[in-house]
């Protein structure tokens, strides 16, 4: 038996998913406006990737027969100068992410639901993954620097993680 608390928390992160998966379509958005193609691409398959996340709360949820509650999302803004200001600004999205995700394990271990535990220990490895893609790509942005052909070897990087190279 699964709590009202942990039952909303659930729905929550159901709901961030959902909410991640908009921001990183508006990145993609962002990148394809800006002539990032590969960026564009990449951004494309992180909201692929959450929109499944997304849908494994659903499930879950479901499974435990607890209602599902979608909420509304506001149209994400991307307030980007570069490429660069984009991945700072997905990275506190991620760590918004990480903080819900180690709040709804807090809970779900306070309620001894061991169920719900082991369900978000897969979240908790994904988020640290996701943070550590960020630093890396903010590594490489960096070390490209500001050249006058950093913006297309950033993007080659971009199509290169994208392909899964």
């Amino acid at each position: 038996m699964v709590s009202e608390k942990l039952k909303d928390k659930l729905n929550e992160l159901l709901n961030g998913e959902m909410e991640a998966h908009h921001i990183y379509t508006q990145a993609a958005a962002w990148c394809s406006a800006n002539s990032f193609e590969g960026a564009t691409k990449f951004f494309l398959g992180h909201a692929k990737e959450e929109l499944g996340h997304m849908l494994k709360f659903f499930e879950f949820l479901d499974d435990l027969s607890a209602p599902i509650s979608l909420h509304g999302h506001q149209r994400p803004i991307i307030e980007a100068s570069d490429i660069r200001a984009l991945f700072l600004a997905i990275q506190e999205e991620e760590r918004k992410v990480t903080r819900h995700i180690v709040e709804a394990i807090a809970i779900s271990r306070e309620e001894h639901s061991y169920e719900t535990d082991a369900f978000l220990q897969w979240f908790a490895h994904e988020q640290h993954e996701e943070e550590k893609l960020c630093r890396k790509i903010l590594d490489r942005i960096d070390l490209i620097g500001k050249g006058p052909h950093a913006n297309y070897y950033i993007d080659r990087e971009l199509a290169a993680l994208a392909a899964g190279e």
